[in-house]
């Protein structure tokens, strides 16, 4: 598989020093009917395919799984295995009226306008580095997100880090209905846990759970490395604990992968050797990467994702 050339997260240089964050999302109404002439266009784009009998990974924002898994996708991608990172608020803001918390954010990132365009990007070369392809689906993040009044869902930064309420339903069912128009079925699906409790890891999951199908559950980091917890009201999936051991080398494309996200990396790192110190730790306090590999009935299965 052909692999994007690196850009600024090249070892020896330092990521940005704008801070960053994982924002959520809000419903577009059009978000439905154009989701097959969204993935028609990748190629145009420059975009790689879905590969629906691959590895695909569901990350809520233009980096998550890169960061929580992309030790794993660079030894399945190094023996020969197709993988692919689906995110699924990814999209603009339906508007350019934004609340002051995504101005503010904007500021951090050191954008006036929405930085969505240049993080589509970042996550591009990330994902180049770990052979992996890409599709971003175009709900937007929930920074963007507004009630029915046009008032923000989330204002506040702590806000955030709630559980989803009425108001989202749609929202989460058109998820659902857009993986299920790709066919994300035919792969074998790698889902968020919601570790720390963002709300569009939240809705991620909420969403690969309708769908009924075999997944192996990954945990959503940094924030897992720093001691948060799954939300109680999310409960553990039942299954099966696997442990997918890395080589050195796969760690270290997973923290040169991680770097390629400069808007955002800066909120949780200084510098190439930092990333590479708190991934490693992970990966060697669990003795791999831990999955939880869970069937439709929630119940255990056999066979190693990993």
């Amino acid at each position: 598989m052909k692999v994007v050339p690196p850009g600024g997260g090249l070892p020896g240089r330092q990521p940005s020093r704008r801070e960053g964050a994982g924002g959520a999302s809000s419903i577009c109404p059009s978000v439905m009917s154009t989701t097959f002439s969204i993935l028609r266009n990748y190629h145009e784009w420059g975009y790689n395919p879905l590969k629906m009998d691959a590895h695909l990974y569901l990350s809520p924002h233009l980096d998550d799984a890169v960061i929580s898994c992309g030790g794993l996708m660079a030894m399945q991608d190094a023996r020969g295995e197709p993988v692919s990172v689906l995110t699924i608020f990814a999209g603009d803001p339906p508007h350019f009226s934004i609340s002051p918390l995504a101005a503010e954010l904007h500021a951090r990132w050191g954008k006036v306008g929405p930085p969505i365009g240049m993080r589509r990007a970042e996550d591009r070369l990330a994902c180049g580095r770990l052979g992996a392809s890409v599709a971003h689906l175009q709900f937007p993040d929930a920074i963007y997100r507004t009630d029915s009044q046009g008032r923000p869902l989330y204002p506040r930064d702590e806000t955030l880090f709630s559980h989803p309420g009425p108001e989202e339903e749609t929202l989460i069912q058109q998820v659902v209905d857009s993986l299920r128009e790709i066919g994300v079925e035919q792969a074998r699906v790698y889902c968020p846990l919601a570790v720390g409790g963002h709300v569009d890891h939240r809705i991620t999951r909420l969403a690969a759970e309708r769908l009924g199908v075999v997944m192996a559950y990954y945990h959503d980091l940094p924030y897992a490395s720093r001691g948060e917890s799954m939300p109680p009201e999310m409960g553990e999936p039942r299954g099966r604990l696997e442990r997918a051991v890395l080589s050195e080398e796969a760690i270290e494309a997973w923290a040169q992968a991680v770097a390629e996200y400069g808007s955002q990396i800066s909120t949780f790192w200084e510098n190439l050797d930092q990333i590479y110190e708190e991934l490693r730790d992970f990966h060697d306090a669990h003795e791999g990467l831990p999955l939880l590999i869970v069937t439709r009935e929630g119940g255990v299965v056999s066979g190693n994702p990993a």
